[in-house]
């Protein structure tokens, strides 16, 4: 428990420090809380993904985190979001991920990680912009729901 601890503040950490600007494109950091279930279990989590926004249409990036609860996982991937209307007042976006999860729960190894999600981005704040996302992980073949909710900044 204390390292999953640990690991959460170093993502949240990581997160916070590495919004910057450069001269072609300018970087966002996005941090997800969700939750991902199958029949049998259901595990949350939290994702930091760090995007370099190519323009108002197109985002490429890492993505960090941890699951907790039933499935013990440390992700580790790179990540896709495209905006097909570019910057409005509510966005539809599409997300994708795909990477390795680390399972740090001793008893199974890790595997391949992959996501796939839709949803909608909204800003209220000159800063910053909320979503909420539907979409579905495959972890070692397994297939499961995901619904989360996130900030951008």
């Amino acid at each position: 428990m204390k390292t999953a601890i640990i690991t959460a503040l170093l993502t949240v950490f990581f997160s916070l420090t590495s919004a910057a600007q450069s001269d072609d494109g300018w970087f966002t950091t996005k941090i997800d809380l969700g939750t991902s279930y199958k029949s049998d279990f259901c595990t949350e989590y939290i994702k930091a993904s760090h995007l370099y926004n190519i323009e108002n249409h197109f985002s490429i990036g890492t993505m960090v985190g941890l699951y907790f609860s039933d499935l013990k996982l440390i992700p580790i991937s790179s990540c896709l979001r495209i905006r097909p209307l570019g910057k409005k007042r509510f966005m539809p976006a599409i997300f994708a991920t795909g990477g390795y999860g680390a399972d740090v729960s001793g008893n199974k190894n890790g595997g391949g990680l992959f996501s796939t999600a839709m949803g909608i981005e909204t800003g209220f704040l000159r800063r910053f912009n909320y979503n909420l996302t539907f979409g579905t992980e495959w972890f070692r073949k397994e297939c499961m729901f995901s619904v989360s909710c996130g900030i951008h900044f």
